[in-house]
């Protein structure tokens, strides 16, 4: 199972296990972007309201499902995001952005990947260390990320285009990238979080092997711990 010092790649592959069957059987690809709409959209609500008792249970959802479109589409989240995020920002070729206004395309940058993170910590923690930001423009840019997933995808459907699959790889990844900004400005470990999420296998059902399938609503956690 996975622990706090597992691998995003071991999540991954967890997320894998527990709903690829599941998922196939009974989601289609905009269905399951659904749910991640779903969750992005109860964070923004969350920060919004300032009432943060449930928005780690729609952090963890939220990754929990871009996971699981990842897998749908067959790609490697951990190989995506190096490659789009090398340690430094894209745009300005380094460690702490800089950027007053982005490029509109990313540099293509090699770093050796002797300097990629591993753990899932790790990854948050890179990430916060090149865009340190405040709680309400994380979400945004969150809900922002999450429209263009949902633009790339059915893009995709409709053309085939092996650009817009490009695109579905490059908005997850940075809807992802936002999931890890949120939980950073509230000082919430997505590591720690999804480790409690994963601790029975899949959190609806409490098996390895999803049997439920969250067809019905679920009823998110409500955390007592503290967040900033």
């Amino acid at each position: 199972m996975f622990n706090r010092k597992s691998s995003l790649r071991s999540l991954q592959r967890l997320n894998r296990k527990i709903y690829a069957v599941t998922n196939d059987r009974n989601y289609s690809v905009t269905e399951m972007f659904s749910r991640l709409h779903r969750h992005t959209t109860h964070i923004l609500k969350a920060v919004r309201k300032e009432d943060y008792r449930t928005i780690r249970y729609h952090l963890c959802s939220a990754l929990s499902w871009s996971l699981a479109l990842a897998n749908r589409f067959s790609f490697d989240v951990d190989k995506e995001m190096w490659e789009a995020y090398p340690g430094m920002c894209p745009y300005c070729s380094t460690v702490s952005c800089t950027c007053k206004t982005r490029r509109k395309e990313r540099r293509s940058i090699k770093v050796p990947k002797r300097n990629k993170p591993v753990s899932l910590s790790a990854w948050q923690k890179m990430f916060w260390e090149i865009y340190p930001n405040i709680i309400q423009n994380s979400a945004i840019h969150l809900a922002e990320e999450a429209g263009e997933v949902d633009e790339a995808i059915r893009n995709h459907i409709a053309t085939h285009n092996i650009l817009w699959f490009q695109k579905i790889k490059e908005e997850l990844v940075d809807t992802i990238t936002n999931i890890f900004a949120v939980a950073s400005c509230l000082h919430i470990n997505m590591a720690d979080e999804m480790t409690e999420y994963f601790v029975n296998g899949c959190p609806g059902c409490k098996t390895l092997l999803c049997e439920c399938g969250y067809v019905t609503v679920d009823k998110p956690t409500i955390s007592s711990k503290p967040c900033k």
